[in-house]
């Protein structure tokens, strides 16, 4: 009988994992979802994980240059509780959902899509960014969210379900300008995640807690060339359980603002979310390496 190579193992078993996991998180009360995910970030945060390196290097540098401080098991708990509850609330209502998740700020993206040109919608994977999509859906807002290609393609299906259930465009970030144009032509919202060194894409090298970090520059070009307006936005996870999202103030472009210039003010806005609170941010991407230009 052939032997099955120990990656192709791991590869066939990635995805009902997967699948297992949603399933627990489905059917587990969020309290005991939440001590689970205690447990569990302690446990990765002793683990000799390539990842908790890139913290440690990140804790030593840029975490220390701005009086930043948060402890890896703190990073893992707060992924996991966003991720456990996106999975919870997927199989969920929305009455329910709008319980837990309130909304400051909707004003702003109605000021926002008044120009009738969309609306470039920037956030990052920062507290429970999954969220996101389902709760502007709720507030009545038309959108599409760009993603990337996952190398476990069962993994990356099964998950885009669950973005896709309220009914959520997921567009490849690979498939072109052409799907992205014509979202915002039809003034709809696109949601951007930009707070990750990206292969593939074009890059520039832009202050992000002070130092240069490679920075996708497509919500720029596009909004200068479209003459679409950029909102920011975040989901915070509070004490109690629930979550707030805010919605900033909108940012018309000008004709003479460069892509520099509306860069820096979408890095200055993460930044400000990760130093409020850091342990909601994924410090365990190597957010300052270089991109080799294409």
């Amino acid at each position: 009988m052939k032997k099955i190579p120990f990656k192709s193992l791991r590869h066939l078993l990635t995805t009902p994992a997967a699948k297992l996991v949603i399933f627990l998180a489905v059917i587990t009360p969020r309290w005991l979802s939440r001590l689970n995910a205690k447990i569990l970030g302690w446990f990765l945060s002793i683990l000799p994980l390539p990842s908790n390196k890139v913290i440690q290097k990140h804790q030593q540098g840029i975490m220390k240059k701005n009086n930043i401080q948060t402890s890896t098991s703190q990073i893992y708990t707060s992924i996991l509780i966003g991720f456990f509850d996106f999975f919870y609330l997927s199989y969920r209502s929305d009455e329910t959902f709008k319980k837990l998740v309130q909304t400051e700020g909707a004003e702003n993206m109605q000021e926002a899509l008044a120009k009738g040109n969309g609306v470039i919608a920037i956030t990052a994977h920062f507290g429970s960014w999954e969220l996101l999509p389902r709760a502007m859906k709720i507030l009545g807002f038309d959108l599409g969210v760009i993603g990337r290609s996952l190398k476990q393609k069962g993994v990356a299906q099964v998950l885009n379900n669950l973005r896709e259930k309220p009914g959520i465009q997921t567009i490849d970030r690979n498939a072109g300008a052409a799907p992205i144009v014509r979202l915002l032509r039809q003034n709809r919202t696109l949601g951007m995640l930009i707070d990750q060194a990206t292969k593939g894409v074009q890059n520039e090298q832009i202050n992000f807690l002070g130092k240069p970090a490679s920075t996708p520059v497509s919500p720029a070009l596009f909004a200068k060339k479209l003459n679409t307006p950029i909102v920011t936005m975040h989901i915070e996870q509070n004490n109690d359980s629930t979550y707030l999202l805010i919605i900033d103030k909108p940012f018309f472009p000008k004709p003479e603002d460069t892509t520099e210039q509306i860069l820096t003010l979408l890095n200055d806005r993460i930044s400000n979310w990760i130093t409020e609170t850091p342990s909601s941010w994924v410090w365990f991407h190597n957010r300052w390496k270089k991109i080799k230009k294409t």
